[in-house]
């Protein structure tokens, strides 16, 4: 129980004292303080419910480009269409689950009746979806910020209850629905899981309107998070799909000790505290290139120390070892 408890927190403990330690040095003493976690808890929110909806497809062997574009067309929409409604939230909520739960079952359709490889069919659909953002509403994209009405769920601590319940449909769906077991069976091998009965169509279809779930709580948080443009360079929402697929990563390394559920969450901590403390200490601008690049190193050597690459130290050492013993 101590290994599995420690080995779930330590990446995160690791990167909060060592990003303690720099913002102090650089003068930052509200790094650790409650006033910064009321600022993180809702980025933290917004990752872990991106990355659930990313990791449900990508743990059954589907590499998904579709979910920004998904999120941000929905967003534009059910934001600017409770703006007209008279700031009504509730109106809000509800085409922001319609529309990602509808657009995630149009890629599962294309998908499984276009007979197209998966990453061809999502990234025809994020192109259809990014262009219609540009169509609609002149253009403008969404911008909710300063709507105290329609942005409580973004800011905390509203934006924990769809963060919550993105991780409780994760759950749910991964390990007490028989879809969600066999997806794994069809990740494992597609064609032995589909020859003991497995209708692959079906899990597609299933598993696509859980994902739009998920992706419509994380549209939630994500609707007044910030300014969102329409999207006028093709595949700009894929920015979305790799910067919250991170924590699926560390959530896969992690899931021996705690599953991967809990990993993602540990995953999208360790990352939010990482960019928080970075940007903290560097200037706004300097601050994200710095994160970008300390994240792409910090994700290559959590690739080295996993699983393979702890076997791969072993040997080389037992190699080193067995050379001394012969000198």
């Amino acid at each position: 129980m101590a290994k599995k408890i420690g080995g779930t927190i330590l990446l995160p403990s690791v990167v909060f004292i060592i990003m303690f330690i720099m913002c102090r040095a650089a003068g930052k003493n509200y790094y650790g303080t409650w006033k910064m976690w009321m600022t993180l808890l809702p980025d933290i929110a917004l990752s872990m419910s991106c990355a659930f909806g990313i990791g449900l497809q990508f743990k059954a062997g589907r590499f998904d480009f579709s979910g920004g574009a998904i999120m941000l067309l929905s967003a534009i929409v059910a934001g600017n269409t409770a703006v007209k409604a008279g700031n009504n939230i509730v109106l809000m909520v509800v085409l922001s689950m319609v529309l990602c739960i509808a657009l995630s079952l149009l890629v599962s359709l294309l998908y499984v009746y276009g007979r197209l490889p998966v990453i061809i069919a999502t990234i025809g659909a994020a192109l259809l979806y990014e262009s219609v953002t540009c169509l609609i509403f002149r253009g403008g994209g969404i911008n909710i910020v300063a709507n105290m009405t329609l942005n409580r769920l973004s800011y905390f601590p509203g934006a924990l209850v769809p963060g919550a319940l993105a991780a409780l449909l994760y759950i749910f769906y991964t390990y007490k629905t028989t879809t969600g077991r066999q997806a794994e069976l069809l990740a494992n091998n597609q064609q032995s899981a589909v020859n003991i009965g497995i209708d692959e169509k079906k899990n597609v279809i299933i598993s696509y309107v859980f994902s739009g779930v998920i992706f419509g709580l994380a549209t939630l948080i994500y609707v007044g998070d910030g300014i969102h443009s329409a999207s006028y360079s093709s595949l700009s929402t894929a920015s979305e799909l790799f910067s919250n697929i991170l924590p699926v990563f560390i959530g896969l390394m992690l899931a021996k000790y705690c599953g991967d559920a809990i990993g993602i969450i540990m995953g999208s901590l360790t990352l939010c505290l990482l960019s928080y403390g970075l940007k903290a200490v560097f200037s706004s601008q300097m601050g994200s290139a710095i994160t970008t690049i300390v994240t792409g190193i910090f994700i290559l050597l959590l690739n080295v120390f996993s699983a393979q690459g702890q076997t791969l130290i072993r040997a080389m050492l037992r190699t080193f070892k067995g050379g001394e013993r012969r000198g």
